[in-house]
């Protein structure tokens, strides 16, 4: 049973990472749940510790991946309207269950938002837009790198009995 829990917990970590760049798939919430299953396994002694602050970590970064994209906005110097576009743009994509929505979502959302609020500034629209994009970008990397020091943990609590 041990050897099963540890190998489904290396399937979720690594499904996970995928998934930080696939966006139909929740992976940093999978990436914990594999470090979650491997505290079950007699091969692995995590601590509750390293559960409790990977799981508020992963929770904070997935809020946040919603949120820097308009933030963003913010910053490039946009509007309200580009800031709540970016948002509402995030956030249907979960809602459609659509990759390109997911992947596009934020830039289309504040885009728009840009436009409503003044659509003669095409040009500000775009750079709030572009800037909407790459908070989704940092936020993909973000949760990346999360998602690979779950599976670094794993590994060096296996190895070393470290965590």
């Amino acid at each position: 049973m041990s050897i099963f829990l540890m190998v489904l917990a290396f399937i979720f970590i690594i499904v996970g990472l995928a998934g930080s760049f696939l966006p139909v798939i929740p992976g940093l919430p999978l990436g914990w749940l594999g470090l979650f299953v491997a505290f079950f396994s007699k091969s692995c002694t995590l601590s509750i510790w390293t559960l409790i602050i990977t799981l508020l970590l992963m929770i904070i970064v997935t809020v946040m991946d919603y949120i820097i994209p308009s933030k963003m906005v913010k910053k490039s110097g946009g509007t309200k309207s580009g800031e709540r576009g970016a948002l509402i743009g995030s956030m249907a994509g979960i809602i459609f269950v659509n990759p390109m929505i997911l992947i596009f979502g934020s830039f289309i959302g504040a885009l728009i938002g840009e436009l409503i609020n003044n659509s003669k500034d095409i040009k500000k629209a775009l750079k709030s837009a572009l800037s909407s994009f790459a908070g989704f970008l940092l936020g993909t990397g973000i949760k990346a790198f999360l998602t690979l020091s779950f599976l670094l943990i794993l590994i060096l609590n296996i190895l070393f009995g470290l965590f």
